[in-house]
């Protein structure tokens, strides 16, 4: 029985390690794996309210908007992005050109919905009056409830809302 005992103890496993230190390390790694899995699940998801817009001042001094509402639409077909007109000298060339049209990023997957899709449109720009874009939602990629970004140019406008 003791030569059974002493070579237990005697015993090296990989990297020479003995059966205690081996014992330890593993449980040092169920430790660590199991106290990551409980941060995962016990985490709390961020609540994402919808219908508060942000506001980016580099935006509207460059391009004399505000955004002021984002929602999908139509059964998840569309998205309605709204804007309200701060400086009508800057904001009448909104939207007309590819570098000047609002991008929708969905921040969960990293998706693009971009209003070129459906084609740029003019219009004559009043201050304080709202606009809307709408755009094709194409894949579903702007979510209910889900945090968004809007980008234009290189603007960002972060942690958007969508209805």
């Amino acid at each position: 029985m003791n030569k059974s005992v002493a070579t237990v103890r005697d015993w090296r496993g990989p990297m020479g390690l003995s059966i205690y230190h081996l014992a330890l390390v593993l449980g040092l790694l169920a430790l660590v794996a199991g106290s990551f899995a409980a941060w995962q699940l016990l985490r709390p998801e961020p609540k994402w309210e919808p219908g508060t817009l942000p506001v980016n001042s580099e935006i509207e001094q460059k391009f004399g908007v505000r955004f002021a509402f984002l929602a999908v639409t139509a059964d998840g077909g569309m998205v309605e992005l709204r804007y309200r007109v701060v400086d009508e000298g800057k904001a009448a060339n909104f939207g007309h050109y590819t570098e000047t049209a609002p991008m929708l990023i969905a921040e969960d997957t990293g998706e693009i919905v971009d209003v070129t899709i459906m084609g740029l449109h003019n219009h004559r720009v009043e201050p304080g009056r709202m606009y809307y874009v709408l755009y094709r939602n194409t894949d579903n990629a702007i979510q209910s409830h889900r945090p968004v970004t809007i980008q234009v140019g290189d603007l960002k406008l972060e942690h958007v809302v969508a209805w």
